[in-house]
């Protein structure tokens, strides 16, 4: 159990919409939170902003409130969880090309996405056998956790997304589709490509598995597992809790803590590769 009072906050965003001057914002954001005890990483690019956080309560609202006193970012929706202590080592701005990246120019998810489906309306939908459920995220982090009946695109890349629409999805572009990833940014903009390659009926769900985990119980909940996330907590489950993972010490995939079938904190593979050498 966390103690409430030396507890981090963890703020996770991101929002699809035009900077003109990357660069300036970088240098406003680095100043303002050298100033506080703020850790994470936050990216900036033409297309938008994305980041996750960590600090002290007040210095986390802060951060908040400064972003959304820039009109481009005054509807910036935060998922928040908290962690025992940081979760980061360091805090970077940095500027991309893309907030996440995927290698197809011309997206403008700011103004072409997806049908947004609230955490609460999410198990009507993916209910339906009618409905395609796809996972946007990669192979590693299905395999810790994932809806039910939900689709795995074997994907080491978000860029490699595509592909998989391309080979499996393409023919039928009329198909009921609901996405999702971790915090609603992957499947945003792979909504936007969709629609930009002639889908007509395409959903995802809003603030992603994050939101949905803080607001739907465990025990109405179609999740199964628990959702990876990129920092140090790894895993995370019902109530943004931190979870019963780590990562594997030799190949850095996540694996589950405390398995008696795995030495010396390895995942199953590289525990079986070293035995069999």
């Amino acid at each position: 159990m966390i103690d409430q009072a030396a507890r981090t906050t963890v703020a996770a965003f991101y929002k699809f919409v035009d900077i003109d001057d990357p660069a300036t914002l970088q240098r406003e954001l680095r100043a303002f939170c050298a100033e506080r005890d703020v850790k994470g990483t936050i990216l900036i690019a033409p297309e938008g902003i994305n980041a996750t956080i960590s600090g002290p309560d007040a210095d986390i609202a802060a951060a908040i409130t400064r972003l959304r006193s820039d009109s481009r970012f005054a509807t910036l929706g935060v998922k928040y969880s908290y962690a025992a202590a940081h979760p980061f080592k360091r805090f970077k701005v940095k500027v991309k090309r893309e907030i996440v990246t995927f290698g197809v120019p011309g997206l403008h998810p700011s103004t072409l996405t997806g049908h947004l489906v609230e955490p609460k309306d999410w198990n009507a939908l993916i209910s339906d056998p009618d409905v395609v459920v796809i996972d946007t995220r990669n192979d590693y982090e299905f395999g810790i956790g994932t809806f039910e009946g939900a689709r795995n695109p074997r994907t080491r890349s978000f860029s490699a997304f595509r592909d998989y629409i391309s080979s499996e999805l393409q023919s039928t572009p009329d198909k009921k589709i609901a996405m999702f990833c971790t915090g609603g940014i992957r499947c945003e903009k792979a909504s936007s490509y969709l629609l930009a390659q002639g889908f007509t009926d395409v959903h995802q769900l809003s603030g992603g598995i994050l939101k949905y985990l803080e607001e739907i119980p465990a025990d109405e909940s179609l999740w199964r597992g628990e959702c990876f996330v990129f920092d140090e907590r790894v895993a995370l489950e019902h109530g943004v809790h931190r979870g019963h993972h780590e990562l594997c010490a030799r190949c850095g995939s996540p694996r589950r803590a405390g398995d008696a079938q795995s030495d010396d904190h390895l995942c199953a593979a590289c525990n079986g590769a070293i035995q069999s050498a």
